[in-house]
């Protein structure tokens, strides 16, 4: 039983010393599995407003800003379009550094008064974006009633001219 006990610890020792010079001279051929670099995600871009446009060096809205008669007090129901028209000054801000704004009245009412209340109105939108977050330069004129879109002494007339214009200045 000695003899047997012994070719058995003989035996073990033996297959231990092959199993591990084995294993220090084979290499491992296992597939590893490489993980790639996974795919960045794509880069949506917000789509600008519907009612806002960039068309050459002008940025033209689909509706006036409305102001109270008489007044450079932009009314309430011109919050949206300005909001939309921050927006993609913000989605543009890239492209456009510089903005100027333009105020434009009808006919009625004497010339100073009527270059007096269209400066004061550009000044109100621009203060307006600025409050908005526009980082962009604005700087605001105003044009009076001397560039009318039409002559016509009708309410529909006056009321297109009475407008801003959003012209984007070149740097």
């Amino acid at each position: 039983m000695k003899i047997a006990r012994s070719l058995m610890i003989l035996l073990g020792l033996a297959l231990a010393a092959c199993g591990g010079a084995a294993a220090e001279t084979e290499t491992d051929t296992t597939p590893v599995a490489v993980q790639d670099d996974p795919e960045p995600e794509p880069v949506v871009e917000a789509e600008d407003p519907e009612d806002v446009h960039i068309e050459g060096d002008h940025i033209v809205i689909d509706r006036h800003i409305n102001f109270e008669s008489d007044s450079d007090v932009i009314l309430g129901d011109s919050g949206e379009l300005l909001d939309h028209i921050a927006l993609l000054l913000s989605q543009h801000s890239g492209d456009i550094a510089h903005l100027r704004i333009v105020g434009h009245t009808d006919a009625a009412g004497g010339h100073d008064h009527n270059q007096d209340l269209s400066e004061r109105r550009a000044a109100a939108v621009a203060a307006a974006l600025q409050e908005r977050g526009v980082t962009a330069t604005l700087d605001h004129a105003g044009a009076g009633e001397t560039e009318p879109l039409c002559e016509e002494d009708t309410d529909e007339c006056h009321a297109r001219n009475r407008r801003v214009e959003f012209i984007i200045v070149a740097e």
